[in-house]
């Protein structure tokens, strides 16, 4: 049987004897998943530490677990990637999050844009589906995701080498990141970008790329660009 893993708060030390509080992992620990004392399980601090232990307490306040090995593990992807998507229908943007997540994405800005037409994400559930989308992947690090940011500051802030999907752009070569260790991807939104970002973007010298031929879908053109830097 597979065992199960879980993101845990970072300040708990994942040491000797681990208590844990939280109602959410105490919920799907005990209710959904049903596991019992004498049980393997395996916590994650989100920075790269792994907590193999084996559950002594079950209880519907607190659960208990001892150290049996202690894990450092790096995150294998081979290029730290944040994606600045620009914010689109509520359950697309939770898509591309769980999807990229997966994937490997290091970082997650959600951005207005010019057509924006959705300036809300609800954070708390966001980071939720973020948190379970690393544990189903297995992932050792936990994405961050960030607060709603306009376009130009994002712009600002920006990790280089940046590029921003455009149908015009010229097409992606990711033999030309090798040897990069970070990357920004600007993603547009529902109708593509305005006139005043493409401004921006020769503003900031950002390099416009395309998938090709067929115009994509925003949040699958969100996933089709991690896909093809991160696997």
């Amino acid at each position: 049987m597979k065992t199960q893993r879980f993101f845990i708060d970072p300040s708990i030390k994942l040491s000797g004897e681990v208590t844990i509080t939280d109602r959410d992992v105490i919920h799907q620990i005990k209710d959904v998943l049903r596991l019992r004392a004498g049980e393997s399980i395996i916590f994650l601090d989100g920075k790269g530490t792994e907590f193999h232990g084996e559950l002594t307490l079950v209880s519907k306040d607190k659960i208990i677990a001892y150290e049996k090995e202690m894990k450092k593990v790096s995150n294998n992807s081979k290029i730290k990637m944040n994606l600045y998507f620009s914010m689109i229908k509520k359950d697309k943007a939770e898509w591309v999050l769980q999807k990229c997540t997966e994937l490997g994405v290091s970082e997650f800005y959600p951005v207005i844009s010019e057509r924006t037409e959705k300036p809300s994400l609800n954070i708390e559930r966001a980071e939720k589906i973020i948190k379970e989308a690393s544990e189903q992947s297995e992932r050792v690090d936990l994405p961050m995701l960030h607060k709603i940011i306009y376009l130009e500051d994002a712009l600002n802030k920006a990790e280089p080498y940046v590029i921003a999907l455009h149908t015009e752009g010229t097409k992606i070569d990711v033999s030309q990141l090798q040897g990069r260790t970070s990357l920004s991807v600007f993603v547009g939104p529902e109708g593509g970008w305005g006139e005043k970002d493409l401004a921006l973007f020769v503003k900031y010298n950002v390099s416009l790329v395309s998938m090709g031929q067929n115009v994509l879908r925003a949040e699958t053109a969100s996933v089709a660009v991690s896909s093809l830097i991160l696997l």
